[in-house]
């Protein structure tokens, strides 16, 4: 609140000035706040995928963002690499406080607009805290009566909350704000009752899905799957995703055939009418159906019903080039010569690096891969397969690259747009290779975020 105050004798000293008129000046929202262990000197406010602005750190580790007209609405921050969700309306002044080293956990919000905003991070969290809670995972074997009761129980709490918050409100709040606090709060348990049938299945072993109570999916009636306002909004697409899933499952189509993806995109069509939200989907089940498998193994049928149902000719662009991509490089060749540069800026033949060792050369995009998950994921693969020789590539358009921190340096290193590997990078996609001693690809299109790679780099090991 001393901010929001500060910031309104600013304005006042400005009017005395007679810079501005008082008309605009009651137009102006704020969004600001100090970050504590700052990773970068920067935090990036953005709408959807647009970038709204770059908020420079002061000497104090402080930022503050001034807009004029500023339009309602859903926003998210950025600092080093994680992000959270903020929700604005004009004329809002809102600071925020945060310590990097307990991001969410730390996050609180004052000033104007704030309390608005703490409630919903209070949600994250409560969703975060379920997810690691061992006993709502119990809950995925019992039959269908039990779990929809013990989950209502959970929605009526998270109903009361929300309730409770309302009733404190002195002035009526955005309908499009309710409707998100309505998704951040009880979604994540919707998502929970979409995953129950093959949970349940899997976990009791059964060859057939539970037999479900009738008001089981009533909730279903009040979603709207094509809100293409929540596009972003992690929540909303988690639910989608996995209600479009347990569509296929239901039919008793195992995830593991050539049919799933099909019957995945058809769903996706039949279910899905806003053109953009449906182009996405149908690019991202059918790219990650490729990744899942770890393989350059191609479902053709799968990417041919992709090509008829997207309408986005840059997607289905992108997704031939990934299918380009598979072509050049397979296994049973011989792995192909380039040069990589190390972080001494020095090139180095791959070669060399791979020389009589069993290796995985992942080549990694900032785009769609962390930092944070990539360093985690192979810390965790290296500790499993020790003997393997793990190389980093990063596909870099930067003239200036940095090692990420917690792997060793001796192991990373980068390639630049002229680079000759980028022949079989033409997506830009991560893809990682799989090769033996005798320098022959043993897997041309693995992926290190597949549940199928530990197979794979447990076969390359015995080598």
């Amino acid at each position: 609140m001393n901010r929001f105050i500060k910031y309104c004798s600013i304005l006042a000293s400005l009017m005395i000035i007679g810079s501005c008129s008082i008309s605009d000046k009651e137009n102006f929202t704020y969004f600001g706040g100090k970050i504590i262990h700052p990773k970068t000197d920067f935090v990036l406010l953005f709408k959807n995928d647009q970038l709204i602005d770059s908020l420079f750190l002061d000497k104090n580790d402080k930022f503050i963002g001034s807009y004029k007209d500023f339009n309602e609405g859903l926003y998210y921050f950025i600092h080093g690499n994680e992000n959270q969700y903020v929700y604005i309306e004009p004329k809002d002044s809102i600071s925020i406080r945060l310590n990097t080293w307990d991001f969410d956990e730390s996050l609180v919000f004052s000033g104007a607009g704030a309390e608005k905003n703490n409630i919903l991070i209070d949600c994250f969290l409560e969703n975060e805290k379920d997810r690691y809670n061992q006993n709502i995972y119990s809950y995925y074997r019992l039959e269908s009566t039990t779990f929809k009761r013990k989950i209502d129980s959970l929605l009526n709490a998270r109903q009361l909350k929300i309730n409770s918050f309302m009733e404190r409100q002195t002035e009526v709040l955005p309908i499009k704000y309710s409707e998100i606090l309505e998704v951040i709060a009880k979604y994540p348990l919707y998502t929970r009752l979409e995953r129950y049938g093959l949970r349940n299945k899997s976990l009791n072993k059964t060859n057939d899905f539970s037999k479900l109570s009738p008001n089981f999916y009533t909730y279903r009636d009040q979603i709207n799957l094509n809100n293409s306002d929540l596009m972003y909004l992690s929540t909303y697409t988690q639910y989608v995703v996995n209600r479009l899933h347990n569509n296929v499952h239901s039919q008793g189509i195992p995830k593991t055939s050539n049919e799933f993806t099909i019957a995945l995109l058809k769903t996706i069509n039949e279910n899905i009418t806003n053109e953009t939200t449906k182009n996405t989907y149908l690019r991202q089940m059918v790219v990650n159906d490729f990744l899942d498998r770890s393989s350059c193994g191609i479902n053709n049928e799968a990417f041919d019903t992709y090509f008829k149902l997207s309408s986005n000719s840059e997607d289905k662009e992108e997704v031939q080039r990934l299918i380009n991509d598979t072509k050049k490089v397979q296994a049973g060749s011989q792995l192909p010569k380039f040069n990589v540069t190390d972080f001494n800026n020095t090139p180095q033949a791959i070669q060399k690096i791979t020389k009589n060792k069993n290796s995985v050369i992942y080549f990694w995009n900032p785009k769609y891969t962390s930092e944070e998950y990539l360093a985690s994921r192979i810390q965790y693969l290296t500790k499993e397969f020790p003997k393997l020789n793990f190389i980093s590539v990063k596909i870099s358009s930067k003239e200036q690259e940095l090692p990420i921190k917690g792997m060793d340096i001796k192991n990373q290193f980068f390639i630049k747009s002229d680079n000759s590997a980028n022949s079989f990078l033409t997506s830009r996609l991560t893809r990682t290779l799989l090769v033996n001693k005798q320098a022959e690809i043993v897997n041309g299109y693995a992926s290190i975020t597949s549940s199928k790679i530990n197979k794979q780099l447990k076969e390359l090991q015995k080598d």
